[in-house]
């Protein structure tokens, strides 16, 4: 059985994967090989869990990232701003994903420079205490 966490993280992949810029490569990971660039990284961070009212429930609230990572180029701006774009309009169709925050940042200590661009979502959910694999 797998855990809610990661049932979200692939729902949100399928849901980002075919986009026009980074395609098929959305990777369910905290790191991506610099061959494949433009891609997505989905990420699934801290939760905060409040015990429910009602027998063993508890609310579960999610920080997600979907990362867009690029080469940096003279149009790197341009293309993370793309990226975002793309992502916040086919996350607009899960009412469960809240963006709450966009973070913009560079990386110059690889082997090459890389853009980076998160959306962070908050995803807030329910599951049973002594069953954390199924959404309630």
């Amino acid at each position: 059985m797998s855990h809610a966490r990661q049932q979200i993280r692939e729902a949100l992949a399928a849901r980002v994967t075919g986009l026009t810029t980074c395609g098929t490569r959305v990777f369910q990971s905290r790191m991506a090989t610099q061959d494949v660039l433009p891609c997505l990284l989905i990420t699934t961070n801290d939760e905060e869990i409040n015990p429910g009212t009602i027998g063993n429930i508890y609310e579960r609230v999610l920080s997600v990232s979907i990362i867009g990572l690029a080469k940096a180029t003279g149009t790197l701006d341009d293309t993370l701003d793309t990226i975002a774009a793309e992502v916040e309009v086919a996350m607009s169709a899960e009412y469960w994903a809240e963006l709450v925050a966009i973070n913009v940042g560079f990386d110059e200590t690889l082997e090459k420079p890389v853009g980076r661009i998160e959306l962070v979502y908050r995803v807030t959910y329910r599951t049973a205490s002594s069953v954390p694999g199924t959404i309630l």
